[in-house]
């Protein structure tokens, strides 16, 4: 195991084309920011900006990278720590951009009113004992974990309730989470979230996304899948689940709520249209290299069917620098 071993699926999958309401297509006119909370499958809507933002310009997209610490997962949110929240110079630089821009990073929300944007917030949330577990494997995929420091990881090592906590707000990543907390970061969804979605949304959410900025079709591999394994992430031990359930009740409320808000968005807002549905147009298409080209295709139906023909459908294990 390496610090940069990742993995990514050999097949590409076509979303399902997504309508939306007036009243979210016109957001993609201002500022979207994707508070990006680890292992809740985001990592496909951060390339997809980037080949968004790239081939028609129609967005400014910037992501706040982690800032690597050796031995230190980029993964791993401690108490107080920030992730990849800017300084007050980089939210200078970035608000010189013209908008709409999309801003992501591994980071609690603040950044819309301290960089003086116009505009929302999104985010993907995930059952809590899952993401958990889904960061444990990933972090000793990467060599950052031992097995036998697991119970210590699970218990002291890892912040409790992230996911609470990052919606919240950067003023709540320290100290206890509370019932204040969770307030606040249901209070933050309803005032300052374009939405939020639970991770079994994300192909939609990332056709969402795109539609936003007038991509009817996406095609995508599956990017940053942990394919070194500790536990499955639906059936960790008992003693496990134990730990992450006591330490995480405040995201398992919030993940319910999520739950039931994105159904309500979902229903107001989006029209799922099956893949497939137009040979003729290609999809945007972001296939499995694009983890080390950073390049994205156009490609049709009949060559994303024959891309996959030719693959075994196993996970390709590469190394990012």
């Amino acid at each position: 195991m390496q610090a940069n071993t990742s993995y990514v699926s050999a097949t590409i999958t076509r979303l399902n084309s997504v309508d939306v309401s007036d009243e979210i297509r016109n957001a993609g006119k201002e500022d979207i920011v994707f508070a990006h909370i680890p292992k809740t499958g985001g990592t496909n809507i951060d390339y997809l900006m980037k080949a968004i933002s790239r081939d028609s310009g129609k967005v400014f997209n910037h992501r706040f990278p982690v800032k690597r610490q050796e031995g230190v997962s980029p993964n791993l949110f401690k108490m107080g720590a920030m992730g990849g929240y800017p300084s007050r110079e980089a939210l200078q630089t970035l608000a010189a951009q013209n908008p709409p821009r999309f801003i992501s990073g591994h980071m609690p929300t603040g950044l819309i009113a301290d960089g003086g944007f116009k505009g929302r917030y999104i985010a993907l949330v995930r059952e809590p004992v899952e993401r958990a577990i889904s960061s444990i494997n990933f972090d000793y995929q990467r060599g950052y974990l031992a097995k036998e420091d697991v119970e210590t990881y699970a218990s002291a090592t890892m912040i409790d309730n992230l996911q609470t906590r990052l919606i919240a707000g950067k003023h709540y990543m320290n100290g206890e989470c509370s019932e204040k907390t969770w307030q606040e970061a249901t209070t933050r969804i309803e005032n300052d979230f374009l939405f939020v979605a639970p991770t079994e949304a994300a192909n939609s959410v990332t056709a969402l996304v795109g539609s936003l900025y007038g991509e009817k079709k996406v095609a995508t591999a599956r990017f940053q899948v942990t394919g070194d394994k500790l536990y499955d992430e639906k059936s960790p031990p008992e003693h496990l689940k134990s730990v992450l359930t006591e330490r995480n009740h405040f995201d398992i409320r919030l993940y319910n709520h999520v739950v039931n808000q994105w159904a309500l968005f979902k229903e107001r807002h989006v029209t799922e249209l099956p893949a497939g549905n137009n040979e003729e147009a290609p999809y945007l298409t972001l296939p499995p290299d694009m983890l080390t080209t950073k390049a994205w295709k156009r490609l049709t139906d009949h060559e994303i069917e024959e891309h996959n023909r030719k693959t075994d459908g196993s996970l390709i294990r590469v190394r990012q620098l």
